[in-house]
């Protein structure tokens, strides 16, 4: 009787339990979808929120930079109120200039200044606003109502040269007014892949996805690249740049599937309600054993002991295993998220101890660095990455930088105890640091030829090493690591796959800036007179440079003086020959400057294109009129410079044409003014004089051809800087 009792009883109350239990679960799982969901959306805002942060910061700090820079800084003041002829050692500062702020924002690819007073438009080279590649962006802005505030525009393609392949720039614009109206304006270029390489190191493409809008809808990212299933989570418009930005999970579709299968089984639920008494009482019945084992895998995953259900129907509880398994899924996937979230703050809190000044930041504290009494930066960079890595893949190229980082830890911890910190901060720049105690030597200095050495044995590549020098722990890693960058510089002289100590290099590199800049006027004379000998200046030029032991940045700041001063001359020459220099020699050796990775490479294309150059002016000049009478012109000048009645009237008289026409093709052929050229030729060979002859001053200046010793003085000092006096003194004293 207790028996039949006790199988009433079960019959009876059973089904309500399942019931109960049943709706349970399901309110739980949709309760925690829910929270899943709104906890997903959330982080999606807060990491938008923070991603429209940084890039504003970037941009900003650009914008923020050029308007200090006109405000407070008079160089480019100068530069727009300057008209007519261009001033060429203001245009060399302002290069110069650009070019700091470009180093000190990596984001900047390039920049170009535009003034209405002469319709100018200088990037480094001055060109004609008219025959400016990017003249259409310039109109635009030119015809659009005027502002004095700066403005990002869209998303677009960019050349500075005919030549050059586009590029993808967002262009920042300040209008420039320092008189009553508009004087010009200044537009920067920042370069989308810098942008987008910024962003992507903030969010795994596998798993989740950004796209930035600008204000007229084109987006920065590939719209290929997307996820087909993609769903938006989180959307948001900058204040500042009026870009809108998105992100949101790679597989959509599953989220929404996860989303409605919780109201799908709800409904279930509430159908076991109407069919469950019948069809558990029925399946409990014939089933009683799978469904007890469920039970028992259940409380063996999340209890003690093993239930006495009794009978027990199983349909309803098919889903439970499914669920335990995604749950442990679930849980493996968070804890795999998690790791690479730490990856990325490490990376992150390494690049901010290298900006360090004052010691480690305070998010270092938690990682409990290592113990040490001086901190050392070095940097290993890939020599000439554009042969070494184009031809390998992304992910053949991933695996040389994990090879090449196990090798470094492997030899410095075979022959050294010491704390090591590596990092690729680049594409091509793994950055090292060093954590090392009071008594440890110089375990960077010995280490590191080892490592060059097995990259070269082991590597279709090479890799030059810049070592910083050694600072207290106090100090930060900063100053270390910009130590270890610049003596990078030197590798353009000193070449690659080599060790490069700082304080080596700085003791080597002599500061020569009269002497490279004198032969850079008398490689620029030379070539625009096309004589021969400017292949044997050009030599001399590079040759300088390398006896001198000059950094990177110098010997490309000295490369561009050369391409202003060759642009400016050309430019008072005729109109064939400035043209021959605009579409055919500026562009490539201005490219070659900016990519340049030793001096050797830059010398071979250097001389490449001045070669081709020079060639092609002999036979554009060959066919010009007039050619042979200006070379007896000229020749007559070189054999009686010293006659103090040469000028333009006794040119005319002594060859039958008038003075002006004299000085005109004069100007046209060399690019020179008459007076200009006799009194370099006068001065070169007083030069000679003063330092080989005894003669007065006054006695020097009549036999080059000044019968006024006053004269003499004021020219000599005119083009040489110094009185002829001070210059024999000088030069005597070498």
């Amino acid at each position: 009787m207790n028996r039949t009792w006790l199988r009433k009883t079960i019959w009876s109350y059973l089904p309500i339990f399942c019931i109960i239990f049943s709706l349970l679960f399901f309110v739980f799982f949709q309760t925690l979808v829910e929270q899943n969901n709104r906890n997903t959306k959330d982080s999606s805002e807060v990491f938008l929120n923070q991603l429209l942060q940084s890039l504003d910061v970037g941009l900003r700090s650009i914008d923020n930079t050029l308007i200090r820079e006109m405000s407070s800084g008079k160089l480019l003041n100068d530069f727009f109120l300057a008209g007519g002829e261009d001033d060429v050692f203001l245009n060399y500062q302002v290069v110069n200039r650009m070019l700091q702020l470009k180093q000190a924002m990596p984001m900047i690819d390039s920049y170009y200044l535009v003034r209405y007073r002469d319709g100018i438009v200088f990037s480094g080279v001055t060109t004609k606003l008219d025959k400016f590649s990017d003249y259409d962006f310039i109109h635009s802005r030119m015809s659009g109502h005027p502002t004095y505030t700066s403005s990002w525009s869209a998303f677009r393609p960019f050349r500075e040269f005919p030549n050059q392949r586009p590029k993808g720039v967002v262009s920042l614009v300040r209008n420039v007014s320092l008189s009553s109206g508009m004087d010009g304006m200044i537009v920067v270029n920042v370069s989308l892949p810098e942008i987008r390489s910024m962003l992507g190191e903030t969010f795994d493409a596998k798993r989740a996805f950004v796209q930035v809008y600008d204000r007229a809808g084109r987006p920065l990212f590939d719209p290929g690249g997307a996820p087909a299933g993609g769903k938006v989570l989180a959307a948001q418009t900058s204040s500042y740049t009026g870009w809108k930005a998105e992100t949101g999970v790679a597989n959509g579709m599953a989220v929404a599937v996860m989303s409605s299968l919780s109201s799908v089984w709800l409904m279930l639920g509430l159908l076991v309600f109407l069919a469950g008494g019948l069809s558990i009482v029925y399946i409990a019945r014939k089933n009683y054993k799978p469904i007890a084992d469920l039970v028992y895998r259940i409380q063996d995953q999340f209890g003690t002991g093993k239930p006495s259900l009794g009978r027990l129907a199983v349909d309803e509880f098919t889903f439970i295993e499914t669920a335990i398994d995604n749950f442990a899924e679930q849980s493996k996937r968070f804890r795999k998220e998690a790791e690479e979230t730490a990856a990325r703050r490490r990376k992150s809190l390494f690049r901010e101890l290298l900006q360090a000044e004052h010691g480690p930041p305070e998010e270092l504290e938690p990682l409990a660095l290592p113990p040490h009494d001086r901190i050392q930066a070095f940097v290993v960079e890939i020599d000439e990455p554009e042969l070494a890595f184009g031809r390998y893949s992304g992910r053949d190229r991933s695996l040389f930088q994990y090879v090449v980082g196990s090798a470094a830890h492997e030899l410095f911890a075979s022959r050294h105890p010491v704390q090591l910190w590596l990092e690729w901060t680049s594409p091509v720049r793994m950055t090292g640091i060093l954590f090392l105690e009071a008594a440890a030597g110089e375990i960077a200095r010995e280490t590191a030829p080892h490592i060059t050495s097995w990259v070269r044995e082991h590597l279709a590549f090479t890799v030059t090493i810049g070592i910083g020098g050694a600072a207290d722990a106090g100090a930060g890693a900063g100053p270390s690591h910009r130590q270890a960058l610049e003596a990078l510089t030197f590798k353009a002289v000193l070449g690659h796959d080599r060790v490069i100590v700082h304080g080596e290099t700085a003791r080597a590199a002599v500061k020569e800036t009269n002497k490279h800049l004198q032969a850079i006027h008398k490689l620029s004379q030379q070539l625009r007179l096309r004589e021969e000998e400017w292949r044997t200046r050009f030599e001399d030029f590079f040759r300088g440079m390398r006896e001198c032991c000059l950094p990177r940045g110098d010997i490309a700041e000295l490369c561009r003086y050369f391409l202003a001063l060759m642009d400016l001359q050309l430019s008072e020459a005729s109109k064939e020959y400035y043209e021959l220099w605009q579409h055919e020699a500026a562009g490539p050796l201005l490219q070659a400057v900016d990519e340049f990775d030793t001096l050797d490479r830059l010398r071979e294309r250097f001389g490449a294109v001045l070669g081709e150059f020079a060639a092609r002016l002999d036979r554009l000049s060959g066919h010009r009129q007039h050619r042979q009478l200006l070379q007896d012109i000229r020749d007559y000048i070189a054999e009686h410079y010293a006659n103090p009645e040469l000028s333009l009237d006794h040119l005319g008289e002594r060859f039958g044409l008038g003075a002006k026409y004299v000085s005109q093709l004069f100007k046209e052929e060399f690019g020179e003014n008459f007076l200009d050229y006799l009194s370099q030729l006068r001065i070169m060979e007083a030069k000679k004089r003063l330092l080989e002859q005894p003669d007065s001053i006054q006695e020097v200046g009549e036999r080059v051809g000044y019968a006024n010793a006053a004269t003499f003085r004021r020219v000599f000092r005119k083009v040489e800087g110094i009185s002829p006096v001070d210059f024999r003194k000088r030069n005597a004293a070498i």
